[in-house]
């Protein structure tokens, strides 16, 4: 095999001459131009477009529409040829083509308006070309002072302001779009105040800005470099969001006028409407003069042809060069012939849907479309398409001129190369003869069907199959083995999506020229991404070693050479990795892979850990993760909240996708996957990663909370009253604490209320003590490290008014704090109502015993004699003085002296066991005990008033005396 590198075979500055934007950026007449344009020029399909015909375009070619635009007039009516089609379609080439290959008539007077640098004077000027009047003279002189009024941009920017301003201030205009009445009216006067006020006009003036690119528009005409939309030849209502900054010296008024220009999307449209209206009126007077009646000027010219017994023939490359002027040109192209004015024939090239705009000037003639669909094309004219241009690219526009100028047939320059034979045998050659190289004939359909989508786009081939991957080619061809990179057709098809994701991954992984060779298989292969023996013969050509990717590589079947199969849209992961959105489902489902591993993984291993896997999390220690620890970019499904703590990140690329179609596969039950397999190992190898992150972040964070969940559960085992003297007994109490069963309601309240955070705290506590065997139950193993604590902790009655660091224990520990403190205020408030009305019977230091005795020997001293207020009075004393036991009288001593100490949380557990029933006990007794005394009031001397509290040595000194009486 001869191993010497094919060289570059064309010159770049060539390839762009003959590549440029549009045909108009070579110039018409020019004999090398005319050379170039001839050797690149290929017939595509068109559709006939008539009254008849208007969704069912009949299929011709440029022979017929020549055909029919030359035949003979025999009407007066003119004869008018539209060439429609989407920007970039080849309209202007086509009307070319027409010009160059009507035949010599002298019954014909030609104006050909190109598209090359044709500002609105030089379409006037091209029309008057050959007509010598009067009128015509003066007409000419008219545009060369316009022009030289207007010798830069600037004074051209402010002389179409001020026209504006003139026009839209006295217009009377009656309907402008949707505005009418009284709402025109008024924005009539809104604009022209704001295009009045000279910051307006310098704001819109500003370099870059909207005037500024219609004035240059106007004045120079299009550059053949660039695009141009009929809406650059217009004020948009976005070309209106000027700052306000820029206005802060003017007038309030002018101030509050733009803020509601830029605040109100509805006025900066009507604003935008009326703008536009009058900009072709204004265009017309400043760029070609306010004689330059373009009807007056046709009417001249016919007059002066149709004396000279001739036709007018009309050649107009873009309707948009004459924006300015279209309207009064669609008037005068009209117009009948008669014998003063000549017939007109005509063809015009304009974008699709700008012709509705004339509605008479479009019905009067016939469209010709070139917006035909790609498949419409025969595969091999599509590569002669690009053949043609390579060729021109490699004889170059000196010879192509001098062998038009010597009649000889377009030159090929392939015959004349050294390495034509082997060239074309590995590369391939076109119908015509011309190598394909760089390329073979898969590169030019896949690359013509990358640029060209939707229909045939010949602008987008020339820049993204023809110009852009030559230049690439012409560097890289200069080293063994660099062609092609990644920045061939890099525009195109940055990702090489036809080359899955787990096949470019193994490539990379695998060789040196990882780039080169996933180019070649995706744009070079018979059936991409399989090598096949031309793909091989390419490669070794080229210098770049393939990799052999077993099944992978299997024999595809041969493609034919006249069809060409669409190719199939890449699954979602290739186009997640080329820089798509993944959908939130597939997103889940590896989420929900990756933490089910994780946790076996983690469960299985000696961390030292509590680890817990769910479904949706795992839990290693007091550390989760969850979906949004797992960060997927451009993905669904994980969340919109910043994840906390360690995260498992993956980035857009063929390695991760690669991951990412493994996991897919095992999630449905192939645990094979792609690459054989192995992905899995680079999985595990993340997971494993990932794990000593976890275990080192979990190990970090294993004291904190320890203490306020021992805090917790100290003040909750409170309700248990044992006195607990070691670290054994005292974690017994916390874990279990044992509650009476007379336990007071509100305490229960307190309890039942905090479940969820005893339960918290429990977790807390074991998921930081314990570890877990495989999937068994957790066990102690680091008991040590709360061992001090534990004392303190179960002898801990109410949690610290603050609260330390954030944990996730503190939402619940403030939360039970402010409900204890609420609970003890409510029970004690309960008690001290009680003692307040106790104290109307008996004083806080009375001696209960004495005074009891006292009593009892009264009432049966009473009852014996008959003496008690009813029958039933001993009865009743007798119950109530057994409910009135020791205990209550101690347990109304000892809430007498808790109560001096005020509600604090802590005092709850002293109201362990409710004491509404012994206190309430000794109210009723002391109330009983109250109604008897004061049956004998008269006989007790001073006894005070129920209102008043009994003096213990008084009440004796009476009841004695009662009692004297009695046995008396």
């Amino acid at each position: 095999m001869n191993n010497t590198p094919i060289p570059a075979c064309w010159s770049r500055v060539e390839i762009q001459v003959a590549t440029q934007v549009d045909v108009g950026g070579l110039e018409f007449g020019d004999a090398a131009a005319d050379a170039v344009f001839d050797a690149v020029h290929q017939s595509v399909p068109l559709g006939r477009l008539d009254k008849t015909r208007r969704d069912d375009p009949e299929r011709v070619d440029q022979t017929e529409v020549l055909r029919d635009l030359c035949q003979p007039i025999a009407s007066n009516e003119p004869h008018l040829r539209f060439i429609t089609g989407k920007a970039g379609s080849g309209k202007s080439h086509l009307v070319r083509w027409l010009r160059t290959h009507i035949p010599d008539n002298p019954a014909w007077h030609v104006v050909y308006i190109e598209k090359r640098n044709t500002p609105l004077r030089r379409v006037i000027e091209q029309i008057l070309a050959g007509i010598d009047t009067q009128a015509a003279n003066e007409l000419r002189h008219s545009l060369a002072q316009t022009a030289s009024r207007l010798p830069t941009v600037r004074e051209a920017m402010l002389a179409l302001l001020n026209q504006l301003h003139q026009i839209i201030e006295y217009d009377e205009t009656p309907v402008i779009d949707d505005l009418s009445g009284a709402d025109l009216q008024f924005m009539r006067r809104q604009v022209a105040r704001l295009i009045g006020e000279l910051p307006f006009k310098q704001r819109l003036s500003i370099p870059g800005g909207p005037i500024e690119r219609i004035t240059k528009l106007a004045m120079s005409g299009i550059d053949p470099d660039f695009d141009i939309s009929e809406d650059d030849l217009q004020i948009s209502a976005s070309d209106l969001e000027v700052g306000l900054g820029s206005f802060e010296d003017s007038s309030k008024e002018l101030q509050r006028l733009v803020s509601s220009l830029v605040s109100t999307l509805s006025m900066r449209r009507a604003t935008a409407a009326i703008i536009n209206y009058h900009l072709t009126r204004a265009k017309a007077e400043i760029f070609t003069g306010r004689s330059a009646d373009l009807l007056s000027v046709f009417e001249e010219v016919r007059r002066e042809l149709a004396l000279q017994g001739k036709e007018l023939f009309l050649f107009i490359e873009d309707l948009v060069l004459l924006h300015g002027i279209d309207t009064q040109l669609a008037q005068a192209l009209t117009l009948p012939a008669r014998a003063d004015l000549c017939p007109i024939r005509a063809v015009i090239a304009v974008t699709s849907g700008h012709l509705e705009r004339y509605t008479t000037f479009a019905e009067r003639g016939v469209q010709y479309t070139m917006d035909v669909d790609r498949a419409s094309l025969e595969i091999d004219d599509l590569r002669a398409f690009v053949g043609r241009y390579l060729n021109a690219g490699r004889v170059g526009r000196k010879d192509l001129a001098a062998a038009a100028k010597s009649g000889e047939p377009i030159p090929n320059r392939c015959p004349k190369c050294v390495h034509v034979d082997r060239c074309h045998a590995t590369f391939g050659v076109t119908s015509e003869g011309h190598g394909l190289f760089p390329f073979n004939a898969e590169a030019v359909d896949n690359l013509v069907e990358l640029a060209s989508p939707q229909g045939f786009d010949p602008r987008n081939i020339l820049r993204q199959v023809i110009r852009s991957p030559l230049e690439v080619a012409e560097d890289e061809l200069r080293r063994r083995g660099a062609f092609p990179s990644a920045r061939f057709a890099a525009t195109l098809a940055p990702t090489r999506l036809v080359v899955p994701v787990e096949l470019r991954n193994a490539i990379a992984s695998r060789s040196a020229s990882a780039d080169q060779e996933i180019s070649l298989r995706a744009f070079y292969a018979r059936t991409p991404p399989r090598l096949d023996d031309s793909l091989r013969a390419i490669a070794e050509t080229l210098g770049v070693p393939l990799t052999d990717l077993g099944a992978n590589d299997a024999a595809p079947e041969p493609a034919t050479a006249t069809a060409r199969t669409p190719r199939a849209r890449p699954n979602e992961i290739d186009q997640w990795a080329a820089g798509e959105f993944l959908a939130g489902g597939l997103a889940r489902t590896i989420r929900t892979w990756i933490l089910r591993a994780l946790g076996a993984r983690m469960q299985a291993s000696p961390c030292g850990l509590n680890v817990r896997a769910l479904s949706s999390e795992v839990k290693v220690g007091m550390i989760s993760v969850t979906f949004s620890n797992i960060v997927i970019p451009k993905a669904g499904g994980g969340g919109a909240a910043t994840p906390a703590g360690p995260t498992l990140r993956f980035e857009q690329n063929d390695a991760d996708a690669t991951l990412f179609k493994g996991i897919l596969s095992a999630a449905s039950g192939n645990l094979a996957g792609p690459d054989g397999g192995a992905w899995f190992l680079h999985m595990q190898k993340r997971l494993a990663e990932f794990e000593a992150e976890l275990i080192t972040a979990a190990q970090a964070h294993a004291d904190e909370g320890l203490i306020e969940a021992l805090n917790i559960l100290g003040v909750m085992s409170t309700v248990d009253g044992t006195e607990a003297t070691t670290a054994a007994e005292a974690l017994a109490v916390l874990v279990q604490p044992k509650r009476p069963a007379d336990l007071n309601p509100v305490i229960t309240q307190l309890l039942q209320g905090s479940d969820a955070l005893r339960v918290q705290a429990l977790t807390e506590l074991r998921d930081r003590l314990t570890q877990r065997k495989g999937n068994g139950a957790p066990s102690v193993f680091d008991a040590a490290a709360v061992l001090n604590a534990l004392l303190p902790a179960v002898r801990l009655n109410e949690l610290s008014a603050t609260v330390g660091d954030p944990t996730p224990l503190e939402p619940g520990m403030r939360a039970f704090r402010d409900r204890h403190r609420a609970l003890a205020g409510q029970a004690w408030d309960a008690v001290q109502r009680l003692l307040d009305r106790l104290r109307r019977y008996i004083a806080d230091d009375e001696d209960f015993a004495a005074t009891a005795d006292e009593l009892d020997k009264f009432v049966s001293h009473a009852h014996t004699a008959g003496a008690l207020p009813q029958r039933d009075s001993r009865a009743r004393y007798d119950d109530l003085r057994r409910k009135a036991t020791p205990d209550a009288f101690k347990t109304h001593r000892r809430l007498l002296k808790l109560a001096a100490a005020g509600p604090a949380p802590a005092r709850l557990w002293e109201l362990k066991r409710d004491p509404s029933a012994d206190l309430n006990a000794l109210l009723d007794y002391w109330q009983q005990c109250d109604q008897l005394l004061t049956a004998y009031q008269p006989d007790t001397g001073n006894q005070p008033s129920g209102e008043e509290v009994y003096d213990r040595e008084r009440l004796q000194t009476a009841l004695k005396a009662l009692a004297d009486s009695l046995e008396g």
